[in-house]
This record gives structure tokens, sequence and C-alpha cells, in this order.
């Protein structure tokens, strides 16, 4: 006999540690990145690093901790179409709110 909670997902099921873990990797990179000088690694590359790895733990938290990765690609196309604008909203309100001060 079968147990009512037997698990009916096709997927398996993520390990979250092990993601957890590597968040505070990145984390830790992000810090030592940020408290190089900037005579040792310029700000043209320091600044890029940091946003491809604040990029990279955006994306390991909503594949995962938001279930994203095995839920419907409904809600991954909803993402995908409402961040961009949302950034261009945010960097909108950036510039003009940059204009009014100058």
């Amino acid at each position: 006999m079968e147990s009512a909670h037997s698990q009916t997902n096709s997927h398996p099921r993520p390990n979250y540690v092990g993601i957890f873990i590597w968040l505070i990797a990145i984390t830790a990179a992000e810090v030592a990145v940020g408290y190089t000088p900037h005579d040792v690694v310029p700000k043209l590359v320091t600044y890029p690093i940091l946003l491809v790895m604040a990029i990279v733990k955006a994306l390991l938290v909503a594949l995962y901790f938001m279930h994203l990765r095995y839920d419907s690609r409904w809600f991954t196309l909803i993402l995908a179409v409402a961040l961009p604008l949302g950034v261009l909203f945010v960097l909108a309100m950036v510039l003009g709110f940059a204009r009014l001060g100058s």
C-alpha cells in the first residue's frame, strides 16, 4: 500500500543547502572584490564583476528558492517580461531624479 505522502512530482528535490552554500560563497567573493583597492583592480573591472555575481545570485534564488526551475514555464515567462520592464522603470526614475538635482 502506497503512502498518502508519496512524492508525485517528476522532478528531483533540489539541494537547498548546496544552493545556500553557493550563495554564501558568491557573497564572500563579492565582499572580497568590494574591498579590493581600485589601484589593484580598476572600477571599470570591479563593477561588472560585482554585477555578474549579483545576477548569478538572483538567478539561483529565483530558480531554486522561488521554484521557477521546476514550476510552470508561464511563471518564468512572466518574470522574464516583467523584470526588464522593472529595470527600465527604475533606470528612468534614477535618471529623472538625477536631472532634477542638477
